[in-house]
C-alpha cells in the first residue's frame, strides 16, 4: 500500500477548503466554511469544513473525515485510489512499488484502458470531420450556425457511414474487440461472428465526465432518418442517469452565477455556450434524475429549466416535481416565445434577448399552477373539483408551511373557490403525510440524545488540547455512561498518553465509522464557552456525582448492545466496569 510518510505528504499538500470548493459552493461562516451537503439532499446547509483542522462534517447525515475521506465519498473511490488521485493533483510522485493489489488493480487498469480507447475514438472522429469524409457534416454545422471555434472547443467529430471504419482503426492501434465493446464503441452482430461500429453516418458529440475525460458519445443524423439521436450504451465509464453534457465546462460558471440552465439537446447546450451562456448543461436522452441534481448541487442550489411546451414536455416537467422538492434546489421555468428551442432563439435574437427571458423565469410551483388551471377559471364544478384536487396533491408535498399557505391562496383565487373550504380539503389530504423532502431529516446529533455533560466534555477536549491533557488525571473514560462518548474519551486519552497531537487525523480509527463520525462532528462544531475551564470542572463534577443506579442502568444497556453487536472486547470491559461499580460502598445497585 502506501507508507505513512507518503500519506501525510499528500494530505498536507491538499487544502480541504480548496478541494471541497471544487464540488460544493462554500461560504465562510465563523471559523468554518458551510454549504449544502453533497452526500444527501437538504435545503438548509448543514455541511461544514474546518480549515484549521482540515476536516469536514455534515450535521445532517453524519458524513465526515479528511481530504481522503471526502474524495472517497465524492468520487466513489477506495482509499488507495483516493491517495493516487490527490497525489496526482498535488504533483507528488508515488513510489513505483505503491501499487494496487487484487481487484483494485484490475478495476483501475480497466478504467484507464477504456478511457484511452474512447479518447482514441474521439480523435479518430475529429480527424474524420476535418477530412474529405466530413464535408457534409461541416456544411451541416455551418448551416446550424456552429462556429469553427466551438467545433474545436467541443471536439466535435464525424462517424462516416461505414460498418467497421472505427473498428479497423482501433484494431490497428492494438485494441481488442472486447475492449471496444465494453467501451460502447462497437456492437456484436446478432447473427454470425464479429462486430460493427455503433455510430455510422453521424455528427459526433463527445461526452465528458466532470474532470473533462471523454467517456462516451452522442451521435446525430443530418437528415430525416431515425433514430435522430443515438447515445453510447451504459459502460463502466458512463451512466446517462449520472452524467450531464457540458457540465465539465459549465461547472465554474454555475458556481459563480449560483444556478444552471437545463436544456434538452447537444446543439441547444452548444448554442448557449457559443452565445456566452456558459452555465448551460443538457441531459443525455433521459429525464432529469436524482443523480443529475446531486451533481449540480455540488456547485449551485438553483436550476432554470428551458421548458418544452409540447404535451410530452409538460408531463415530463410535472413528473419531476417530487425530485425537485427532495433535492432542496430552487427551480424556475422558462418558456421561450414561438415554441423556439434555445438554439433557434439565440440565433434569431442573440444573447441579450435570451438573458431577458431567463430573468422572466417563474418558480416551478407557479408553472405547475398555470399548467393545471390552463385556460383560466373552469366552467363547471366538476372541472373545479378535478383541478383543485390535482393542485392540492402538489401543495401537500411542499416542505414549507409558508409555501403551502401561499399556493393555497393562489389556487383558491385561480379556481374561484372559497379559501377556507380549500384549506379543509387540504387538511383531509395532508393527514398522515410527511412533508419533509425525501432524504432530508432533522439535524440529529450522532446517535441521538446523549448526556449533556459528557457531550460538552468531549467537545471541549477536541477544541483544546491543553484541557484534554489536564482532564486525563481528573476523569477516566469509564466514568462516561454513553458507550460512544466513552470510546471517544478513551481515544482522546490514548493519543494524549502516547504524546500525539489531538487532530482529527490522529484520533480517527480506520473502519470505525461511528466513532470517526462523532469525532468529526464535535471537531467542527462551532460553539464557544465563556469559561472553558469552569465548564470542564462542572462537567467532571456532574459526571462523577451521577447516581450510581443511573450509571448502572446505562452500563446494562451498553452491555446488551455490545452483546447484540458481537463486540466481545467491549462486552468484557463493560462487565468489569459493572463489577467495579457494584463493589462501591453505598446503597444497593440494580443488576448486582
Amino acid at each position: 500500500m502506501f507508507s505513512e510518510d507518503i500519506i501525510s505528504r499528500v494530505r498536507d499538500s491538499v487544502d480541504i477548503v480548496d478541494l471541497v470548493s471544487g464540488y460544493v459552493s462554500l461560504k465562510k461562516t465563523g471559523k468554518n466554511h458551510t454549504g449544502l451537503c453533497p452526500f444527501h439532499a437538504e435545503k438548509t446547509p448543514s455541511f461544514s469544513v474546518n480549515s484549521d483542522k482540515q476536516i469536514f462534517h455534515c450535521f445532517g447525515c453524519g458524513a465526515g473525515g479528511d481530504v481522503f475521506k471526502f474524495i472517497e465519498l465524492q468520487e466513489g473511490l477506495n482509499f488507495p485510489e483516493a491517495v493516487r488521485k490527490l497525489a496526482g493533483q498535488a504533483g507528488i510522485p508515488l513510489p513505483a512499488d505503491s501499487v494496487f493489489r487484487g481487484p483494485d488493480k484490475r478495476t483501475e487498469g480497466e478504467r484507464k484502458a477504456l478511457l484511452q480507447i474512447v479518447a482514441e475514438a474521439a480523435e479518430y472522429d475529429r480527424k474524420e470531420l476535418d477530412g474529405p469524409a466530413g464535408n457534409t457534416a461541416r456544411a451541416y454545422l455551418k448551416k446550424r450556425g456552429v462556429s469553427e471555434q466551438v467545433v474545436k472547443d467541443f471536439a466535435l467529430g464525424y462517424a462516416r457511414a461505414e460498418w467497421d471504419g472505427l473498428l479497423r482503426y482501433l484494431k490497428q492501434k492494438g485494441y481488442a474487440p472486447g475492449q471496444m465493446e465494453r467501451a460502447g464503441l462497437i456492437v456484436k452482430r446478432s447473427e454470425g461472428e464479429g462486430h460493427y461500429d455503433r455510430f455510422r453516418g453521424r455528427l459526433m458529440f463527445p461526452i465528458r465526465d466532470i474532470s473533462g475525460n471523454v467517456i462516451a458519445f452522442g451521435g446525430r443524423v443530418m437528415d430525416d432518418s431515425l433514430p435522430k439521436y443515438l447515445n453510447s450504451s451504459e459502460t463502466p465509464l458512463y451512466s446517462k442517469s449520472n452524467k450531464l453534457y457540458c457540465l465539465d465546462m459549465a461547472k465554474e460558471q454555475g458556481r459563480r452565477q449560483g444556478y444552471f440552465i437545463i436544456v434538452e439537446g447537444y446543439l441547444d447546450a452548444i448554442a448557449c455556450h457559443q452565445y456566452g451562456v456558459r452555465n448551460a448543461v443538457a441531459t443525455l436522452g433521459t429525464a432529469l434524475t436524482e443523480g443529475h441534481l446531486r451533481l449540480m448541487r455540488r456547485f449551485a442550489d438553483k436550476l432554470v429549466l428551458i421548458f418544452d411546451p409540447d404535451p410530452a414536455g409538460v408531463k415530463a416537467s410535472l413528473r419531476g416535481f417530487d425530485l425537485f422538492v427532495a433535492s432542496g434546489m430552487r427551480v424556475n421555468v422558462v418558456s421561450l416565445p414561438d415554441n423556439d428551442d434555445p438554439d433557434t432563439y439565440l440565433q434569431k435574437h442573440g444573447h441579450d434577448a435570451f438573458a431577458a427571458q431567463l430573468r422572466q423565469s417563474v418558480k416551478f410551483m407557479d408553472f405547475v399552477l398555470a399548467q393545471v388551471v390552463k385556460s383560466g377559471t373552469p366552467a363547471s364544478i366538476d372541472d373545479k373539483v378535478e383541478k383543485a384536487g390535482e393542485m392540492l396533491g402538489f401543495i401537500a408535498r411542499l416542505p414549507s408551511g409558508i409555501e403551502r399557505d401561499h399556493y393555497l391562496k393562489k389556487t383558491a383565487e385561480a379556481l374561484d373557490l372559497d379559501e377556507a373550504m380549500l384549506r379543509q380539503e387540504m387538511s383531509k389530504l395532508a393527514k398522515g403525510q410527511v412533508r419533509h423532502p425525501a432524504g432530508e431529516q432533522a439535524r440529529a446529533k450522532p446517535g441521538g440524545h446523549r448526556p449533556k455533560a459528557e457531550e460538552i466534555l468531549v467537545h471541549l477536549m477536541l477544541k483544546d488540547e491543553g484541557l484534554a491533557r489536564s482532564l486525563k488525571d481528573q476523569i477516566q473514560a469509564q466514568d462516561f455512561t454513553d458507550p460512544l462518548l466513552r470510546r471517544a474519551a478513551q481515544r482522546v486519552f490514548e493519543v494524549v498518553e502516547a504524546g500525539g497531537s489531538l487532530d482529527c487525523r490522529a484520533l480517527c480509527l480506520e473502519g470505525d465509522e461511528e466513532l470517526n463520525g462523532l469525532i468529526t462532528h464535535y471537531s467542527v462544531l462551532d460553539a464557544d464557552y465563556d469559561d472553558p475551564q469552569k465548564h470542564c470542572r462542572d462537567c467532571v463534577d456532574l459526571i462523577k456525582q451521577k447516581d450510581p443506579e443511573k450509571k448502572m442502568k446505562h452500563l446494562l444497556k451498553a452491555i446488551d448492545e455490545a452483546a447484540a453487536k458481537g463486540d466481545w472486547t467491549e462486552y468484557r470491559g463493560l462487565l468489569e466496569e459493572q463489577n467495579l461499580l457494584g463493589k462501591r460502598p453505598g446503597r444497593k445497585i440494580p443488576g448486582k
